[in-house]
This record gives structure tokens, C-alpha cells and sequence, in this order.
């Protein structure tokens, strides 16, 4: 073997160690943001198996729908709270738009008059949870409890149970969708966010890329909007109202005629 086939042998045999590395490092920091659960048995996180029951179990996770009509659905996760919500629902009211709330427990406990305004609106109002806590690190139990008194709190105060939740974070596991099964809930994720940071900017892409059956995510509670947000929010109200687009709950949006895939 000469000396050249030798040293580039050893050059490639180097490459791909470093490329191994690298690969294993880029892993594992990947993992730390995206997986709580690390170090734990992969069983660790399965729901119990319902095998008393007689009824279906089942929910259904989505993102977004296809209706045949240009309807949008626009939702506001974290109020309740005194001084957002009521600027979302003037803003709602000026376009003659529905909306979602995913609203937290505690909040809607606190709070429970701005939470019958939003309802007296004709706005829908769905769980967030209670707390603002990660679903996927809970057990099935603390979850039972956790979207339990969230359901209890909104039905006692708008006479309406809710039928959708919404995970904080968008997190949840096969625990978490078993007490969603058990609500009677599907799980509402979303297509597009408009955030408090670069509102202004974001409002653009959101409503470049718009179409009918988007779930826009915001927000309107804790510590996360901001005036600049909600002047975003009446952009996107009246630049899609302006386009043909009318603004719909987000069950009413899934009970819509959908294009057949």
C-alpha cells in the first residue's frame, strides 16, 4: 500500500470520526430541548389501558381544516385576563369575527366575569389547562385533576362545557390524550402563530400565506401580549376580512363542508 492510499485512508478514517461526533453532540443537544422524559423507560409515558370500558376511546389531534368557504379560525390561549381580553374582543366585535379563547382554570376562576363576556359574545371558550403546566410531565392522575377542575370552572361559568383543549406549549402525550378521550375533547393545535415579538412583521407572512381552514395561535394573557400585539391582530382581522375571509370559531370551522382530500 503506498504511502498516499495509507494517509488518505487515515484522513477519512479521521473525517468520520469527527463527523460521528459531531453528529453525537448536535444529538444530544437536540434531545435536551425536545425531550423531558430522557433517561426513562420508554413505557414510562404510556397511558393506562381503559379495559373496563364499554365506550369508545378515542380524540383527535389536528392542526388545521379544508372547508370548502374561506373561513379562518383566529385563538387566544392564557386568559382570561382584565386587560387583554377585553382589547381582543373589541377588536373581534369590529369585524363581526368569531373567535376561540383555550382558557386556563385558575384564570377563569379569577377572572369569571371576563370570562361570561367572552362567552355573552357569542366566542367560543375551550381548556387550556390549569396553571400553565407541561401536560406531558404529569401523570395520568394530576392531568385527570388539572383538566377536570379547568372543565368544571368554564361549565359552571358560562353554563357550556368545553369540547376542545389545547396542551400548553402544544405538549402532549399518549396520558394527557387519554383524559382528553375521557373530556370528551379533541386536541386543537394550530397552523399559524402571531407573537407578541415582531408582531408587526410576523402579521405579514401570516397573512401572505393564508388560506381557508388556518388556526391562528395568539395570545391574550399572562405575561406574553403586548399593545404592538393587538395592532397586529386588527391587521390580520382586516387585511383577511378585506380578502373574503369571515372569522369562525375553531368548531366551527371543523363542522363546515370540508374539501374532500
Amino acid at each position: 500500500m503506498s504511502t498516499t492510499m495509507s494517509r488518505r485512508r487515515m484522513m477519512g478514517a479521521s473525517a468520520l470520526t469527527m463527523v460521528g461526533t459531531v453528529g453525537a453532540v448536535l444529538t444530544a443537544e437536540a434531545l435536551t430541548g425536545i425531550a423531558p422524559h430522557r433517561g426513562l423507560s420508554p413505557t414510562d409515558r404510556v397511558a393506562p389501558r381503559p379495559q373496563d370500558s364499554t365506550v369508545a376511546c378515542r380524540t383527535e389531534v389536528f392542526w388545521r381544516a379544508h372547508p370548502a368557504e374561506r373561513l379562518v379560525s383566529l385563538t387566544f390561549d392564557d386568559g382570561p385576563d382584565p386587560r387583554w381580553t377585553p382589547q381582543v374582543l373589541d377588536a373581534l366585535a369590529a369585524h363581526d369575527a368569531r373567535a376561540t379563547f383555550f382558557q386556563m382554570g385558575d384564570a377563569v376562576v379569577e377572572h369569571p366575569e371576563i370570562t361570561r363576556d367572552v362567552h355573552d359574545a357569542g366566542h367560543e371558550i375551550a381548556s387550556h389547562g390549569s396553571g400553565h403546566l407541561d401536560l406531558s410531565t404529569m401523570s395520568v392522575d394530576a392531568i385527570r385533576e388539572n383538566l377536570g377542575s379547568t372543565h368544571d370552572a368554564i361549565a359552571e361559568t358560562t353554563g357550556t362545557a368545553p369540547t376542545l383543549v389545547r396542551p400548553p406549549w402544544g405538549r402532549i402525550d399518549a396520558p394527557g390524550l387519554l383524559v382528553a378521550s375521557e373530556l370528551g375533547y379533541d386536541v386543537a393545535l394550530w397552523s399559524h402563530h402571531l407573537p407578541t415579538e415582531k408582531a408587526e412583521k410576523v402579521v405579514d407572512t401570516d397573512v401572505a400565506t393564508a388560506s381557508p381552514g388556518m388556526v391562528v395561535l395568539c395570545h391574550d394573557g399572562r405575561g406574553t401580549p403586548a399593545d404592538s400585539l393587538y395592532v397586529a391582530v386588527r391587521r390580520l382581522l382586516a387585511e383577511l376580512t378585506d380578502e373574503g375571509y369571515t372569522f369562525v370559531s375553531v368548531s366551527e370551522l371543523r363542522a363546515a363542508e370540508q374539501v374532500p382530500a
